[in-house]
């Protein structure tokens, strides 16, 4: 088998829009010593080594290099492995960077080429390697190519004694974990699932997706006079106390000044002194409501300070509470407002870091991420084998179709999107194998239904019942979650397990292997670690954590392969992938393939096999919106088409 470790250096972040100083390549003889060398990305030896199916190469977050290489031209047909991934399957809980990881395995000697390096970046007043290979790229002389390279080579060196090392340690996981009956360990998790999604992610981060710019500009536009609108309207709301609020400011920072120039100074430049009212600040906003309005403090949660909370969900409880014809009653409702529109301004319009920021010709390529992100690997990932996103983070974007009508399909294409329906529930019932859960999912009884009717109670209720207990939630949090007493949760609770008394003895059975092994194992081989368990005090804070962590491991993990493996096989089928967001994915067709709608469905159901049928909604889309709805009917190809043809393409400001 030949094997290298391959590691690049770039002048920046972009594949598309960045440079390739240069490639590291070392492979380790038969005697132990490495060849190594600094290649251009157009090397032919290098070109024909990555098209070849029988070679391997790894290296450390080798997405970002191969992007790249792509990019560059080169086909990467050859076995691709990860140390990074390695390393996370291995122990969730250390720093996942390669600096970390060659530090902890091969001592500071290890880092040498980083130091040096360090020392020439801050000597060019730079912010890290990239700045370093643009000067050199600029520079006919090139002046730092030998340092870059003796840095890239150690990256490299240490890559591949960190594969050889950490692929020892994974089969020794393996081989005691199959000794004790598992047939699924993290061995068989990487191979089977962490690094054949690598080459799929590698492809939707590559492909992006199309949005409607102009009309985020316009929907901008919009929010721009909106918000300055609610504003205005709070501050003529509470104008008196904002006024009474304001003086107290300004005789405070006068106070502080003990010069009559100092004094003036406050009185020109008022808005650096902090004394004009700031709807933005909570200390302001605390002020106005429980000083000015005089509400009682007992009226919200207090913050980790003592100080009476001003979050989201403690003014939506305070504006409840507060009767008709109070004058901040209103000032609440469009206070609430206000900050929803802002958000959208800030968080997914603004140019500045929003999703105008972050076009390029027309798409946006968002980064999903298995473990910690980037090269430094401290962030990032999840520890239950969720894919998380950035730049931007598609999986957070804001319910309804205020933004999500903006991320459209190419022209001539439609959106095929793909939500396993009670996904967690399914799986609490495979895992617990409790027979009513069972029967019901297999019958296809209403279960939301029935444990409403149980607990003498409507169906939204149970179904929030069931979400919660399948992670054994606590009395106090189902209370809140159902605006029952404790008391009253606690009884719902105890009807709960009598329903469903399979399940209460699936949480006890788990529970005894967490406490015992500080762990827990997924059913396709990944260990959640907790060691909070193990080394905090019981019944503690953190003890309390990691077993709630641990009882939403199994459910969660286990969904997030399914819908992985999926993808996987979405992706060797040549289907192509545009997003995922959790339990969902789309994908983007022809509009003369959308027929093969139903084969994306079957993929969806039957990639996995569970004790219940897995069912996956599918609808056919218009944008990400999930109301932007093309007519779906038992229709031809050619139907498809004209259908689509008559529906205008995503983009409306309404």
């Amino acid at each position: 088998m030949k094997l290298i470790a391959l590691d690049i250096e770039t002048t920046g972040l972009n594949p598309r829009t960045d440079r390739i100083h240069g490639v590291g390549v070392v492979q380790k003889n038969e005697d132990g010593t490495y060849s190594s060398s600094y290649l251009s990305p157009d090397h032919e030896g290098l070109r024909q080594f990555l098209a070849n199916p029988s070679n391997h190469i790894v290296g450390h977050n080798i997405r970002f290099d191969l992007k790249f290489l792509i990019a560059h031209g080169l086909t990467i047909n050859c076995q691709v492995w990860d140390t990074k991934l390695l390393a996370q399957l291995i122990n969730e809980n250390q720093p996942l960077g390669l600096k970390d990881l060659s530090k902890l395995h091969f001592g500071e000697s290890s880092l040498e080429g980083k130091r040096f390096l360090d020392r020439l970046v801050s000597l060019i007043f730079g912010r890290s390697v990239a700045d370093l290979c643009a000067r050199d790229l600029d520079d006919p002389a090139h002046p730092f190519q030998a340092t870059i390279a003796e840095y890239c080579i150690e990256d490299c060196i240490n890559t591949l004694n960190l594969f050889f090392k950490l692929s020892e340690q994974i089969k020794r996981i393996d081989a005691k974990m199959r000794s004790s009956g598992y047939t699924t360990t993290p061995l068989t998790y990487y191979t089977e699932e962490a690094m054949p999604l690598e080459l799929v992610l590698m492809d939707v981060e590559l492909r992006g997706i199309a949005i409607n710019e102009s009309g985020l500009r316009a929907f901008r536009e919009q929010l721009l006079g909106q918000t300055k609108q609610l504003r205005a309207e709070m501050s003529l709301l509470a104008a008196q106390e904002i006024t009474k609020i304001e003086e107290d400011l300004y005789a405070t920072a006068v106070s502080k000044k003990k010069s009559d120039k100092g004094k003036e100074n406050v009185q020109r430049k008022s808005f650096k002194h902090h004394t004009k009212f700031n709807w933005q600040s909570s200390e302001h906003l605390s002020d106005l409501i429980f000083k000015r309005y005089q509400i009682a403090t007992t009226a919200v949660p207090k913050t980790d300070s003592g100080k009476p909370s001003t979050s989201e969900a403690a003014l939506t409880g305070l504006h409840h509470i507060i009767e008709e014809g109070h004058p901040l009653k209103k000032i609440l409702e469009t206070y609430k407002a206000w900050k929803k529109t802002s958000k959208l301004l800030t968080t997914y319009t603004g140019e500045d870091k929003g999703l105008l920021s972050q076009i390029e010709s027309g798409r946006i390529y968002a980064e999903y991420l298995q473990a910690g992100r980037g090269k430094d690997g401290t962030a990032g990932g999840t520890v239950t084998g969720r894919l998380s996103s950035r730049n931007p983070n598609m999986q957070n974007l804001p319910r309804g179709r205020e933004i999500k009508q903006f991320f459209i399909p190419d022209d001539g294409q439609a959106f095929v999107y793909f939500d396993y329906s009670q996904l967690e529930l399914r799986l609490a019932a495979h895992l617990s194998q409790d027979a009513l859960l069972m029967k019901g999912f297999n019958e296809g009884v209403d279960l939301h239904q029935m444990t409403a009717d149980a607990i003498g109670s409507d169906r939204q209720t149970g179904k929030a019942v069931n979400f919660a207990m399948i992670y054994d939630a606590s009395s106090y949090r189902l209370s809140s979650m159902i605006n029952k007493s404790v008391d009253e949760a606690q009884e719902i609770i105890n009807e709960f397990y009598n329903l469903y008394k399979g399940y209460k003895a699936y949480l006890a059975k788990q529970r005894q292997f967490m406490e015992r092994n500080s762990c827990v194992i997924s059913e396709t081989g990944r260990v959640r670690r907790l060691d909070d368990l193990q080394d905090a005090p019981t019944f503690s804070k953190e003890w309390r954590h990691a077993l709630k962590q641990g009882y939403n491991f199994p459910i969660q993990s286990l969904g997030a392969s399914i819908t992985k493996r999926a993808m996987i096989e979405l992706h060797r089928r040549r289907f192509k992938i545009v997003t995922q967001v959790h339990d969902s994915v789309v994908i983007t067709l022809p509009q003369n393939e959308l027929g093969k709608a139903k084969e994306i469905q079957s993929i969806a159901e039957n990639v996995y096999k569970v004790s219940v049928p897995l069912k996956a909604d599918i609808k056919l889309l218009t944008s990400l919106a999930e109301s932007d709805i093309l007519e779906q009917k038992e229709i031809s190809n050619e139907q498809c088409s004209t259908n689509w043809q008559d529906k205008t393409r995503g983009g409306s400001t309404a």
